[in-house]
């Protein structure tokens, strides 16, 4: 299997800024069928030692965001079992463009460097990345986002197995504090204070997958709990992208099975990227979860007659949420 990093923070120490790449194969859509893979629970939840290792976040306290409030993500309302709340330290979330990174705890090397740069080539070019705060491949992709978000990209959401304000596994607390201060988002259902039980993750992980445009699964054996992300998405309507990898280690074996049932096949950024554009193309994303942004950008353009520029000013949002908001206006009116 080759060398380990103990923390994804260690990918750091070696690894070379996130550089452009690209391959033209592609594999197919997914069917609409629920793909038949052989998974199980995600086997990321904590013995008893651990649990009492993840300390209180002493950042702030979680706060309750409700279907109530005005931001609430229209994303998470087309699931099968949408959340009736969520608990959040760190900032709202933005209507962005958002791609979920997953894979395996136990990631080569060679998967930990490949997730950092995906994860930091996406943010670069203002995609918003979610995932877990697991070790190996969920670690080294927040830690590409995070330093993308240092130089302006969007800062990563994480959604959490148990109660904020404690982070699991205790290693990533200092990750889930910088992307805190960078203006993401920490967020579980769960109750503060909830252990992270085995089974809260594979219930977890619709959320993540829920929350995206597509999900990439960048190392994952057959039984991984990113095979179980990947069916959410499917069940889900959305896009699912594999990593290929060494066929004789078993290391990619969901992966490759992934591919095999159809899903897009991925070496770099830049083919997610290419994907995601697709899917704003034919499904009108820009509709999706900025019912808010879309009210008030009707009004400022309508009744208070301000040029884009003018409304970029008064608003505050990135010139990605304000092209949304517009588009998604335009849309109605056409």
């Amino acid at each position: 299997m080759g060398n380990r990093f103990r923390s994804a923070a260690e990918i750091l120490l070696w690894c070379p800024a996130a550089a452009s790449r690209c391959c033209t194969q592609k594999g197919g859509t997914l069917d609409s069928r629920r793909l038949d893979i052989d998974w199980k629970h995600d086997d990321a939840a904590a013995d008893a030692e651990e649990c009492a290792q993840a300390r209180s976040f002493e950042i702030t306290e979680p706060w309750r965001w409700t279907r109530q409030h005005r931001n609430w993500p229209s994303e998470l309302e087309s699931l099968t079992h949408p959340p009736r709340r969520l608990w959040l330290c760190g900032q709202i979330p933005g209507c962005l463009p958002t791609v979920a990174i997953v894979g395996s705890r136990k990631a080569s090397v060679a998967g930990l460097r490949l997730a950092f740069e995906i994860a930091s080539e996406l943010t670069l070019s203002g995609f918003r990345i979610v995932s877990g705060l697991a070790r190996g491949i969920d670690a080294a992709a927040l830690e590409g986002a995070v330093c993308s978000a240092a130089q302006g990209g969007p800062a990563p959401l994480v959604l959490l197995g148990n109660g904020l304000p404690a982070i699991y596994p205790p290693e990533n607390q200092q990750l889930a504090r910088r992307i805190v201060d960078l203006g993401g988002s920490l967020m579980s259902e769960y109750r503060p204070g909830t252990a992270p039980l085995r089974h809260h993750f594979p219930h977890r992980n619709r959320l993540i997958s829920g929350w995206s445009l597509a999900v990439v699964v960048v190392e994952a054996t057959r039984k991984s709990g990113s095979m179980g992300t990947a069916s959410h998405a499917l069940d889900q309507g959305r896009e699912v992208c594999a990593v290929p990898g060494p066929v004789l280690r078993g290391t990619h074996d969901g992966c490759h099975d992934l591919i095999q049932s159809g899903a897009h096949l991925v070496t770099c950024a830049r083919d997610v990227i290419e994907i995601c554009g697709g899917i704003a193309e034919g499904e009108e994303v820009f509709e999706r979860g900025s019912r808010g942004d879309r009210v008030e950008m009707k009004c400022l353009l309508d009744q208070h007659q301000l040029t884009l520029d003018q409304v970029l000013l008064v608003t505050g949002w990135t010139p990605l949420r304000l092209l949304r908001a517009f588009c998604a206006v335009e849309s109605q009116r056409s």
